[in-house]
């Protein structure tokens, strides 16, 4: 018997882009009535872009370091709970709701403002 393969399902993907969209839906309402549908969907685009961006980045820093950071814990003895897997995961799920964020805004923008 084979180990599982650690990479996501497509439905965990899908799970945490559909809540990005969700974010994405959610911030371009509320800033709507108070800045215009043009400015609520560009602010929305740029927070999910941004997050988006903060996911890749540390997910790189994980893949890259991972490693050394978990020789840096065993040799100061900390009791943290991180690992390299854990670091991945997480920074997987930042870069999916970014995606999903940043897409939705940009549809939004497509329906509210036009091309």
């Amino acid at each position: 018997m084979t180990d599982r393969d650690g990479r996501p399902s497509g439905r965990t993907v899908t799970r945490w882009v559909g809540i990005g969209s969700l974010l994405g839906v959610s911030i371009s309402g509320v800033l709507f009535p108070f800045a215009g549908a043009r400015r609520a969907t560009d602010t929305s685009f740029a927070l999910g872009v941004l997050l988006f961006g903060f996911g890749v980045a540390t997910w790189g820093g994980a893949v890259g370091f991972g490693d050394s950071m978990s020789a840096v814990q065993s040799h100061l003895g900390g009791e943290s709970a991180w690992s390299r897997k854990g670091a991945r995961q997480a920074f997987a799920v930042l870069t999916w709701v970014g995606a999903g964020w940043a897409g939705t805004a940009v549809v939004a923008s497509i329906l509210l403002v036009g091309l």
